[in-house]
């Protein structure tokens, strides 16, 4: 039985065409962080962003599991970003 295997145009052309009705049917209105810079997209490029992201979220789901986050007197600051 033959597999039927669309384009990569054809793929295309179908991702388009969803984008621009979800446009027009405004689902992708009022997002959160409408408007606002993406964070870090200034910053160089770094080939182990991934690995350094999902070390700092480790972390913070540690401190936050062992309660570490919630006893800490600087609780109410400014929140750290993880260094790049």
């Amino acid at each position: 039985m033959a597999r039927f295997r669309m384009t990569r145009r054809a793929v295309e052309r179908i991702a388009e065409n969803r984008i621009r009705e979800a446009m027009a049917a405004g689902e992708f209105d009022n997002l959160p962080g409408q408007g606002k810079p993406i964070p870090g997209i200034d910053d160089p490029y770094d080939p182990l962003w991934w690995v350094k992201s999902w070390v700092c979220r480790a972390r913070l789901a540690e401190a936050l599991r062992m309660g570490h986050a919630l006893d800490s007197p600087a609780r109410n600051s400014t929140p750290q970003r993880c260094s790049s």
